[in-house]
């Protein structure tokens, strides 16, 4: 397999966005850029360089059509919880299959180079108790990467053994446990989100994740690598909140990817 550089990359991820993009519309989907995807696109109107993923945010009710109508291809294909309980997320990917890429986690099927499709949820209209829920999500998240951990990279002894036997602990209970937990909390019935809506199955910013729902009251279009994508009426809010200041770069030593993997062409 050859190892693909962060250029190769980029065109096989906004080669999956141009196909879902297109899905999206003949299926009457509404989506928006997200998280780092958006914050190119306002910054540079392109990948941010040193970037190596896309995301989008679907409003729940359409994330379901996403996953009820997208249809696998010999190229591309769709993975969800909810239609592959052998998948390890609690949200979607949509994989260029004709690429691997390997991760330190355990994701329980192989995965190629993909977009992350994240459902948009209500989060609770009272702040105190949103930010309890915020809690509660990410306490599973946790034990949710304990039970796919496969070495822990952990320098201090010590350390390395108690996560071992976290990990352990959590293994016993099942990934499967924690991703049902994280999918209900996030989907909860009668949670309209008419103060704040965000990304609840992997509130990876925590507090910073409860973001206005009138950010996302309608969509507005916004230049990427060339093209026109749709993106939040209010994504300086929604930017400002994940990021505060979101326009100067950071320094160059932070300059980076987050990510651990590799990927590769078959």
């Amino acid at each position: 397999m050859k190892e693909l550089s962060l250029e190769e990359l980029k065109v096989i991820e906004f080669d999956i966005l141009k196909m879902f993009d297109s899905f999206c519309k003949e299926n009457n989907i509404k989506y928006f850029l997200a998280y780092g995807t958006l914050l190119g696109a306002v910054r540079y109107k392109k990948f941010i360089p040193w970037d190596d993923d896309v995301d989008v945010l679907v409003p729940r009710k359409d994330y379901e059509k996403v996953i009820a109508l997208f249809k696998d291809t010999e190229r591309y294909r769709l993975f969800a919880y909810e239609k592959d309980n052998r998948y390890l997320f609690p949200f979607a990917k949509i994989c260029d299959m004709t690429t691997r890429k390997i991760e330190p986690a355990d994701n329980g099927v192989d995965l190629g180079v993909d977009i992350d499709v994240f459902p948009l949820d209500a989060w609770d209209d009272d702040l105190e108790k949103a930010k309890r829920e915020v809690k509660y999500i990410k306490r599973n998240m946790g034990f949710l990467g304990l039970s796919k951990l496969k070495n822990p990279t952990v320098a201090n002894p010590v350390k390395r053994v108690v996560i071992k036997v976290a990990a352990h602990l959590c293994k016993i209970i099942g990934s499967e446990y924690f991703i049902k937990k994280i999918i209900s909390a996030s989907n909860k019935k009668g949670q309209e989100g008419k103060n704040y809506v965000g990304c609840k199955t992997w509130c990876v910013y925590g507090e910073k994740g409860i973001n206005p729902a009138e950010a996302f009251s309608d969509t507005i279009e916004i230049e990427f690598e060339g093209q026109i994508f749709p993106a939040p009426i209010g994504y300086d809010a929604y930017l400002t909140c994940l990021y505060g200041d979101y326009l100067p770069e950071p320094p160059k030593e932070k300059q980076k990817t987050h990510h651990a993997f590799k990927a590769y062409k078959l």
